[in-house]
C-alpha cells in the first residue's frame, strides 16, 4: 500500500445534519459502546492508523482516558453548532499532522494520510448501522442510503477528502469488503485492543486488584464475545479465531438482552452522557405539545 502525503485541504464549511436526523438518532446510542471495540479494532488494523498508534499512542496505559477523549470529539463535531464543530475539525487535524513516521516494516505514514483519515471516518458509520442491526431495528434499503449521505457529509465537515469517501451506502459495503479483503492487517495495535478487551483496566484507576479482578472477567468475557462476533470473518481468521455456532448462539444471545432491555428504557436515557442533553432536546422537539409538558 502506497500512503500519500496529508491533503492540503482544509474543512469544508457545510451544515451537518440536525435533530431530525438518523445521524442524531443513531450514533449517540449508548448501546453502541458495545461494539466501539470492534470498531477500533476495524481502524487500528489500517496500516497507516495502526503505525500512528503503535509509535505515538499509550492506549493501555489510558484506555478509558482514550475512549472518553474519542467520544468527546465525535459530539462535538456530529451534535455541535458549526463553530464547534469547525473548532474541534482544526484540533484533530492539528493533532495529526505530527504524527507520523516509519513503520516496522519500513513504510512512511503520516496520521493525514487521505485514505486511512477517510477509514476512520467511515467506520464509524459502519458501527451506527451495525448497532442498530444488532440492538434494533435494522434499516431499511432506503434509510441506509440516507444515513450515509448525513455522514458523508459529517466527513466533509472533517476536512475529510469526498474522493476517499463512496459516494452511496451500497458503494460503502463494496469499498469495505475490500478494505477488510486486501488493505487491513493484523499488527501490535490490534492485539493491544484485543488485549485490553479480554483484561479490560480498572476506570477508577485506585480500584484495588481483589475488587476490579471479577469485575473484569465477566465484563471481559461479554466484550470479548462482542468484539469478535462482529468483526467481519476474514479478519476474524486473519486472527485465527475459530468462531463456533456455541459462540455465535452467545453472541445472539446478549444481543437480544441488549435489546429486550433497551425497549424498557425512555429513548432519551439510551444515549450516552456527553449526547444526552442534545437527545433529550430532540426527543421533546418530536413530540406533541400535550405530550412534550408531561415528558418535561
Amino acid at each position: 500500500m502506497a500512503h500519500r502525503s496529508p491533503a492540503p485541504s482544509t474543512p469544508a464549511r457545510i451544515h451537518a445534519p440536525g435533530p431530525g436526523s438518523l445521524t442524531w438518532q443513531l450514533m449517540g446510542d449508548a448501546r453502541g459502546l458495545l461494539l466501539a471495540p470492534t470498531t477500533l479494532v476495524l481502524q487500528v488494523a489500517h496500516p497507516v492508523v495502526g503505525a500512528g498508534v503503535n509509535d505515538h499512542s499509550d492506549f493501555r496505559g489510558d484506555a478509558w482516558g482514550r475512549l472518553l477523549r474519542t467520544i468527546n470529539s465525535a459530539v462535538r463535531f456530529t451534535y455541535g453548532d458549526d463553530a464547534v464543530a469547525a473548532a474541534e475539525a482544526e484540533r484533530l487535524r492539528a493533532l495529526h499532522r505530527r504524527i507520523q513516521g516509519v513503520d516496522h516494516r519500513g513504510r512512511r505514514y503520516h496520521a493525514l494520510d487521505p485514505a486511512a483519515y477517510a477509514w476512520v471516518h467511515l467506520t464509524l458509520a459502519h458501527l451506527g448501522v451495525e448497532t442498530r442491526r444488532l440492538f434494533g431495528r435494522p434499516l431499511s434499503g432506503d434509510q441506509l442510503e440516507r444515513f450515509y449521505g448525513e455522514w458523508r457529509q459529517i466527513g466533509l465537515r472533517l476536512g475529510v477528502s469526498a474522493t476517499e469517501m463512496p459516494p452511496t451506502w451500497s458503494a460503502f459495503t463494496v469499498y469495505f469488503e475490500h478494505m477488510v479483503a486486501d488493505e487491513l492487517e493484523v499488527n501490535d495495535a490490534v492485539l493491544e485492543v484485543l488485549d485490553a478487551v479480554r483484561r479490560p483496566p480498572s476506570p477508577a484507576g485506585w480500584l484495588p486488584a481483589p475488587l476490579w479482578a471479577p469485575v473484569a472477567e465477566g465484563a471481559g468475557a461479554v466484550q470479548t464475545t462482542f468484539t469478535l462476533g462482529t468483526l467481519p470473518p476474514p479478519l476474524r481468521d486473519a486472527l485465527g479465531v475459530r468462531w463456533t455456532a456455541i459462540d455465535e448462539g452467545r453472541l445472539q444471545a446478549y444481543s437480544r438482552a441488549v435489546r429486550l432491555a433497551g425497549r424498557a428504557i425512555p429513548p432519551p436515557l439510551r444515549y450516552v452522557p456527553q449526547v444526552a442533553p442534545h437527545a433529550v432536546r430532540a426527543w421533546r422537539r418530536s413530540l406533541g405539545p400535550l405530550v412534550r409538558r408531561v415528558a418535561r
